[in-house]
């Protein structure tokens, strides 16, 4: 992505109260209720670009047009839309203006068609503030506002919406912490997880981009969070999820606490590029978190063969008459997941 070259004077708001002060990209006066990356990183700019929506998913550069925005320049999209996201409360607001939390927050979702599948119409809508401006990921995505609250409808494959339900439905019958997905419209789709008032700030904030073992022990540890975060990659080790980057994981904030953000964004878990011939679970997601769990004082969550039932009946459910999936025995399933917790429980 092409960095703007337009510096910005202003502040960074966490609602309606100032975070930090910027002067021409520089920031000054930042406050302990600030982004986390913002504290620990110290960069403006690689702060807004990280807020920015892929530019790659071609519905979005469509959008981008539409609003006359480059589609090259993710920061200065952002910007237009005062860096507003509808998993934070952080915005940005230049000195000199009267503008208020409320005047940013998104009210309307007239181009989620367009950024989850396109939109044959787009170009006769009128133009206004878009939450997909900060809709990050690399799939295509859209927010939908029904029934009083906002949706995420996230595209994929049979099998990668598949795998995506069946992990929150494991991860539920274990009473762990998790965002709980449903197939609708042949789309993975689930509630904002983020409360009114709370922001989600990925794990870049306080890790930066190691996502290894060892650093995210220390500072989980560091937080009090270290056994929602092991919760975290026992999940991953048993669904064989590899996709748990620095943005696919991450915290709850307010002004004065930090908690874990709940477990989310499985579709590159399990099945979803293929069922594998071998199930034996000789891979590294298992072997790795057993050399991990060697040394800490963790109590594994017990694992049933009746626990993945559950899953799998329900993420069959879900999917039933909506997407046209391939057969999945329920025995290859089992098996996948239990040689994962047997080889763990040793």
């Amino acid at each position: 992505m092409r960095v703007s070259s337009n510096k910005f004077t202003g502040y960074i708001m966490r609602g309606d109260v100032v975070c930090a002060t910027v002067e021409s990209n520089n920031l000054t006066d930042v406050q302990l209720y600030a982004p986390l990356q913002i504290q620990k990183r110290g960069d403006f700019n690689e702060w807004l670009e990280d807020r920015s929506s892929d530019l790659n998913r071609s519905y979005m550069r469509n959008i981008l047009k539409h609003l006359r925005l480059s589609v090259t320049d993710g920061v200065s999209a952002v910007k237009q839309v005062n860096a507003s996201s509808l998993i934070d409360t952080f915005w940005i607001k230049s000195k000199n203006t009267a503008l208020k939390y409320s005047d940013v927050v998104f009210r309307n979702d007239l181009y989620f068609k367009a950024a989850l599948a396109g939109d044959p119409d787009l170009f006769s809508k009128e133009r206004i503030q878009t939450p997909e401006i900060t809709n990050i990921g690399s799939y295509n995505k859209g927010w939908r506002f029904e029934n009083g609250v906002w949706r995420m409808y996230k595209a994929g494959s049979p099998l990668e919406i598949w795998s995506e339900i069946f992990t929150s439905r494991l991860a539920q019958k274990l009473n762990l912490d998790t965002v709980l997905y449903k197939c609708i419209d042949g789309f993975a789709v689930c509630d904002n997880f983020v409360k009114k008032g709370f922001c989600f700030e990925a794990a870049k904030g306080l890790i930066g981009s190691d996502t290894g073992y060892s650093k995210n022990i220390d500072v989980m540890r560091e937080c009090g969070l270290l056994k929602k975060y092991l919760d975290i990659i026992y999940m991953d080790a048993i669904v064989r999820n590899g996709d748990r980057h620095e943005f696919n994981y991450g915290f709850i904030t307010s002004d004065e606490t930090i908690d874990l953000a709940p477990n989310f964004d499985n579709n590159m878990s399990m099945f979803w590029n293929g069922i594998p011939t071998d199930l034996e679970r000789k891979d590294m997601l298992v072997s790795e978190l057993k050399d991990v769990l060697d040394d800490l004082d963790y109590s594994l969550p017990t694992l049933t063969a009746g626990d993945i039932q559950y899953a799998y009946n329900k993420a069959m459910d879900e999917c039933e008459r909506k997407v046209i999936l391939p057969d999945i025995p329920l025995d290859t399933v089992i098996s996948f997941c239990m040689n994962a917790y047997v080889q763990l429980i040793r």
